[in-house]
């Protein structure tokens, strides 16, 4: 949900519920307020008739008029204190039923004693609630729609430097040199935005070339003594006047030293990976790659007796060139080392999915671990446990998601998109 759209619904609904609030609480106000006007012209009647009770002994006349009605009725007992109600009766000139504001007093003539009646109608009263609480209604509806289209409005013109800042940050990649451009704003507060957003991305631009620049003397300087190591170990165990002794010295450390070589080689591409130094994609085939690896594994395969079978459909997919070679390799190579001899290896491709399937002696791997660097089942292995991780970056890169099943002796790598 968009931010303006919440604001809006939070504000319109807190509106709705604060005049709401507002307008029950005015209805009861205006009504008090004028039934305790009713009361008062209600007692100045009670005081008028016992003033004329006071001076002639006798009761005034019953007065029956539109909105006021006074009567007396004989009673045993005197009535000490005033009582006020309201009742619903008989209008006075219709039959329809009406609200009263009665009193009702207790007064003696005449040696008689008798309950005076004072009923004043509050039909005046609740027509003006009623008109009141309909040009308050009116009003609220009024200010609602005016609040709902200012908002719509204002809000989308305060806002729109923000998606346009927005518009702008979503071009930005940190592997090319483009300096940001953002539109002039009045508002401080996206201007602001803007400068801490210029500036952190010029940060990771600049620490971004570093850390390039890094990985490619890292690669290039690394390498480099490492292949005049192995070419020297290369002449030393061609040296016939090594003994037994030293050949196998100078084997096991060309052995490490090729160990090193693939262990720098393959840290440098997961640093290339995370760096996104493999940012270019193009429209790869993805049948036509499969099968110049399956042709490129063949001797391979069949110097080890393993037997390869394959389902293969067209998908076009935007990937990276030299990345999609990476994975493809790590995978068939995968399932070449955890072979063994008569095995077979089993590759299927569908629209959205790749999986390649393998025989293997060896138990299941750990699905919680298996795509850790440096993880590896088998301490003993040569291998440096960084295959899996490799295969797992690069399936995060490209979009990509990965499962792996163990079935049987069979060991299965599930890609789907």
């Amino acid at each position: 949900m968009k931010l303006f759209t919440k604001y809006n619904r939070v504000n319109l609904v807190a509106t709705i519920i604060i005049f709401l609030l507002s307008s029950t609480a005015f209805y009861f106000a205006i009504r008090y307020i004028l039934i305790n006007q009713v009361d008062d012209d209600l007692r100045i009647e009670q005081r008028e008739i016992e003033t004329y009770v006071k001076e002639h002994n006798t009761l005034p006349e019953s007065i029956s008029v539109k909105d006021q009605n006074i009567s007396y009725v004989l009673s045993d007992t005197y009535l000490q204190k005033r009582k006020f109600e309201t009742i619903a009766g008989n209008k006075i000139d219709a039959k329809e039923k009406d609200l009263y504001r009665i009193l009702q007093f207790g007064v003696i003539a005449n040696g008689k004693i008798y309950l005076a009646t004072v009923a004043k109608s509050l039909e005046g009263a609740d027509d003006l609630t009623h008109s009141i609480l309909l040009i308050s209604s009116a009003t609220i509806l009024l200010i609602l729609a005016a609040s709902f289209l200012i908002n719509s409005v204002l809000l989308k013109r305060l806002w729109k430097p923000f998606y346009n800042s927005l518009d702008v940050l979503k071009n930005f990649r940190v592997d090319k040199s483009q300096s940001l451009n953002f539109p002039t704003t009045q508002i401080d507060e996206f201007a602001f935005m803007d400068q801490i957003i210029q500036k952190t991305t010029n940060q990771a631009q600049q620490e971004y070339s570093l850390l390039k620049e890094f990985t490619e003397n890292a690669s290039h300087e690394m390498q480099t003594p490492l292949a005049i190591i192995r070419s020297k170990l290369d002449l030393l165990l061609q040296d016939e006047n090594l003994s037994e002794g030293q050949s196998k010295t100078m084997q096991s450390a060309y052995s490490a030293i090729e160990k090193l070589s693939r262990l720098n080689q393959s840290l440098l591409l997961l640093a290339k990976i995370e760096n996104n130094q493999f940012a270019e994609t193009s429209l790869i085939n993805l049948k036509q790659k499969l099968e110049e690896k399956l042709d490129a594994f063949h001797e391979l395969w069949q110097n080890q007796s393993i037997s390869v079978s394959s389902s293969l459909v067209d998908s076009n997919v935007n990937l990276n060139s030299e990345l999609t070679d990476i994975l493809l390799n790590n995978l068939l190579s995968n399932a070449t080392r955890h072979n063994f001899s008569n095995g077979y290896i089993n590759v299927v491709l569908k629209e959205k999915m790749i999986e390649i399937s393998n025989s293997s002696r060896e138990k299941e791997l750990n699905s919680q671990q298996m795509f850790l660097r440096f993880f590896s089942q088998d301490k003993k292995s040569r291998y440096n446990g960084l295959g899996l991780s490799i295969i797992k970056q690069i399936c995060d890169v490209s979009g990509f998601s990965i499962r792996y099943l163990f079935t049987g002796n069979e060991h299965r790598f599930i890609l789907s998109w």
